[in-house]
């Protein structure tokens, strides 16, 4: 039956147009929907299903009212009655197309027939007001009523009965709960007109009564209800509009006793003349006021009722809660003037606690949301709609409030709309989720920054702190601090200006240690003013950002502009001692880390040097050398072995040996003519020779001490001769190659005369008379080996001392001075 009614539907033109939101489930309503309202399930008024469907073009939200022909309650049905069934279901629809009343129920889409189906579209309804009265206490209302909604609807229904009677002619005679409708703002609206009678023919002639039947087999809603019938119909035989009263009287009783109607008859005109004229009871707990009026509406006789116009001013309708409600009237308020909305709008913050949140939510909220197209009411409006946000969720409040304000955030006159604004930023971030408020309510600061006000200035400022601690670091820094240095250097007011430095504050936290060093640090420096309020602001945020970036930083950067704002003129005693302390606070702070770091690094150098001496190691300035006696094998006249570099003394100079320690490796000694020996050094196969740190290019300084001088001429199978200056520095000079006999033996290896020699280097150096006993130190091999080392270390150019010449076949046993120079292999 549904997939049948389903397939209708689609086919007829209000299916073609709208979509049925309460068949798929969605909550999101289709393109072109001006704003997405909550999904109402389907409920049933009487023979009617009503839907939820939503506009497919406008986006309006509509309620599709549809009757089944084929249901079970009516294919039971004896032909003659189910006409009249059908008769009173058209009525009712098209009688709602005629008549046009702010509290009758509107329709948007006149009746479709077909075969199987009655469809028809009204405003967007939310519930009936039997299915808004919970009947127990497991059951549920569609609609939570407070009093104040109660009391406002009865005045609404009174104004449609005003309406029924005087402009339309016609009396109600079927009010009961299911005829009065709620709709999407809380109105309550008159349904149900299928049953209505003319109060006159059309010829003019009065309407002849009609006899009251009630027949259970019939659907209950196409039959007048005996428990809300008017005692002169049912009785008197008499047509009176004060009937629609009694009803009014009934209906309200009901809203109040769970439901239940003064008198229930039963479908019996003999209970209904029993209970006539009978004292209501279970009133004791409704209000004074309350029961007067039930008392005046549910009588035997309509005389003592009040009529439709005269309902309102009952005793009980002149709280000031419904006095509001209806100032507020949508039908009226449009039309009053702007001093009196004004008025109004700011007396009506002081009452909103009254009402329920249900009934601010559909009945005041659109209203005020209407009026906000006048920005000169802005100003009062926006308070009320800030307190009425509070109560609702988030969907609520992004579905019904936030469009209507996204058009103020780019709003800046009158100020106090901005300022307004940005008392309430704190609501907005809660109300809305991470990326709406980024894109959609952020604008709304960076406006208020770019304001020419200082006071929208200032609270935009004041509103920062809050939105560092929630929003992205990226938008921090990238967005918000660019704006809030733009307005620290271009404004002149104090106010503002130490606002931004309190911003500064509060950004320190989420910037990194580039931008506060590169950025804020030169921005701070740029201060000119000595006004002790800015000063300390500006402290404030220079010892948070001190704790902060490095102790390089805080020394060079932040400390020295502290010690230039601590001596400004306007500050007193306190406000330096509040610049010392944290001065002393930021020196200690470099003090401990930069004596820890020299600590941690000493540490490191010693491990390093603990290392190397106790591993042999090229030549190099950690190491330490064997002394003379050592190097060259006796002490006290007595050949020694050669020590190995593994014994190399720990007290020793490393400028006791050049070669041997930068060679590393063992000590070859010649043939000796003499007794004393000379040690001959082999340099190494193959090792890197590290620059030697010492002046190279000194000339020799002959040793002075007995100890050191050679008592016996150079043997010709020596090739090199070592000694200590006096002056501790090394020297060299080059033996003279002998005349006649063998060749010396190599430095780095014993290879017979008939190998092919390796190329000489001519080695300029100044002419030095040889002198008996003395000894000269050969250079190291590494200074010959890289020039630019040694020169760095002498300040001497080396370019020119290695100049490959021709080998030289022999060597002789001595040499004038003027031989020094010429040709010397120490590599052959």
């Amino acid at each position: 039956m549904l997939a049948a009614a389903s397939s209708f539907l689609n086919r007829s033109a209000i299916g073609q147009s709208y979509t049925f939101v309460s068949q798929s489930g969605s909550q999101t309503p289709p393109a072109g929907s001006s704003k997405s309202v909550a999904t109402v399930p389907t409920f049933h008024v009487g023979l009617w299903r009503v839907q939820h469907a939503v506009h497919k073009t406008t986006g309006r939200h509509v309620s599709v009212w549809s009757f089944d022909k084929r249901s079970q309650d009516v294919d039971k049905l004896r032909p003659a009655t189910r006409e009249r069934v059908m008769e009173v279901l058209k009525t009712e629809a098209t009688a709602l197309s005629r008549l046009r009343h702010p509290f009758i129920l509107e329709a948007v889409e006149p009746l479709e027939e077909s075969r199987s189906e009655l469809t028809f579209a009204t405003e967007h309804i939310l519930s009936s007001l039997a299915l808004s009265i919970p009947s127990g206490p497991r059951s549920s209302a569609l609609v939570d009523l407070d009093e104040i909604e109660i009391l406002k609807g009865v005045i609404q229904v009174g104004k449609g009965l005003e309406f029924l009677h005087q402009s339309a002619k016609k009396i109600h005679s079927n009010l009961n709960l299911q005829t009065v409708l709620i709709n999407a703002a809380g109105d309550w609206k008159l349904g149900g007109l299928g049953l209505t009678i003319p109060l006159t023919q059309p010829d003019g002639s009065p309407t002849r009564w009609e006899f009251p039947t009630w027949d259970s087999r019939i659907p209950h809603y196409t039959q007048r209800s005996f428990d809300f019938m008017a005692p002169e119909y049912a009785i008197d035989e008499q047509l009176d509009p004060s009937s629609d009263m009694y009803s009014l009287g009934c209906i309200i009783y009901a809203v109040h006793v769970r439901g239940n109607p003064p008198f229930k008859n039963h479908g019996s005109l003999q209970s209904l003349r029993d209970n006539a004229g009978k004292p209501l009871v279970g009133m004791e707990k409704l209000d004074p006021d309350l029961q007067a009026l039930l008392k005046s509406l549910i009588t035997r006789h309509p005389t003592p009722r009040p009529s439709p116009a005269t309902l309102s001013s009952a005793s009980v309708f002149s709280s000031l809660a419904i006095s509001t409600l209806n100032f507020l009237e949508r039908s009226t308020f449009a039309s009053k003037p702007r001093e009196e909305k004004i008025a109004f709008m700011k007396g009506l913050k002081g009452v909103l606690d009254r009402f329920s949140d249900g009934l601010k939510t559909r009945k005041i909220l659109p209203s005020l949301l209407e009026e906000m197209k006048d920005t000169q009411l802005l100003p009062s409006i926006l308070p009320n709609i800030f307190v009425i946000s509070s109560s609702l969720s988030a969907q609520q409040f992004a579905s019904l409030v936030l469009p209507g304000l996204k058009p103020l955030f780019a709003i800046k006159e009158p100020p106090q709309n901005m300022l307004t604004l940005l008392d309430n930023l704190k609501l907005l971030q809660d109300k809305t989720d991470k990326n709406v408020f980024k894109e959609q309510v952020l604008p709304l600061v960076y406006n208020a920054l770019e304001s020419e006000q200082p006071l929208i200035q200032e609270k935009a400022l004041g509103c920062v702190p809050d939105l560092c601690d929630t929003i992205d670091y990226a938008e921090v820094q990238s967005v918000l601090f660019p704006r809030v240095a733009l307005v620290f250097t271009k404004t002149n007011i104090l106010s503002v200006k130490i606002a931004t430095l309190k911003c500064f504050l509060s950004m320190v936290k989420t910037l990194d240690q580039t931008s506060l060093t590169q950025k804020l640090v030169p921005l701070l420096s740029k201060i000119r003013t000595r006004e002790p309020g800015v000063m300390l602001a500006t402290l404030d945020v220079q010892e948070a950002m001190g704790l902060k970036v490095d102790r390089e930083a805080v020394a060079s950067l932040v400390l020295p502009q502290l010690w230039i704002m601590s001596i400004g003129p306007l500050l007193n005693l306190s406000q330096f001692n509040r610049f010392m302390e944290v001065i002393r606070k930021l020196g200690a702070r470099v003090e401990r880390e930069h004596a820890q770091h020299l600590r941690d690094s000493q540490r490191i150098e010693d491990r390093s040097t603990s290392n190397v001496n106790s591993t042999p190691l090229p030549f190099s300035a950690n190491n330490r050398a064997l002394d003379f006696e050592s190097l060259v094998g006796t002490k006290g006249g007595i050949a020694t072995p050669p020590t190995a570099p593994d014994a190399v003394p720990s007290n020793s100079s490393w400028e006791d040996d050049v070669w041997g320690s930068m060679l590393g490796e063992s000590v070859v000694t010649a043939p000796v003519q003499e007794t004393k020996a000379v040690s001959v050094i082999r340099p190494p196969s193959s090792q890197s020779l590290p620059a030697s740190p010492h002046n190279f290019s000194a000339p020799p300084v002959r040793a002075s001490t007995p100890r050191l001088a050679a008592k016996s001429p150079i043997p010709p199978q020596s090739s090199l001769r070592t000694t200590t200056t006096l002056d501790s520095r090394p020297s060299f000079t080059i033996p003279p190659p002998p005349m006649a006999g063998p060749r010396p033996l190599s430095p780095r290896n014993l290879s017979p005369p008939s190998q092919p020699s390796k190329p000489n280097y001519n080695v300029l150096m100044q002419p030095m008379s040889p002198q008996s006993g003395s000894t000269v130190m050969s250079p190291p091999l590494g200074s010959m080996l890289s020039p630019s080392l040694s020169a760095s270390s002498s300040g001497q150019s080396f370019n020119n001392i290695l100049l490959p010449t021709p080998a030289q076949s022999n060597w002789g046993t001595q040499k004038t001075n003027g031989d020094w120079a010429r040709d010397f292999d120490p590599l052959a």
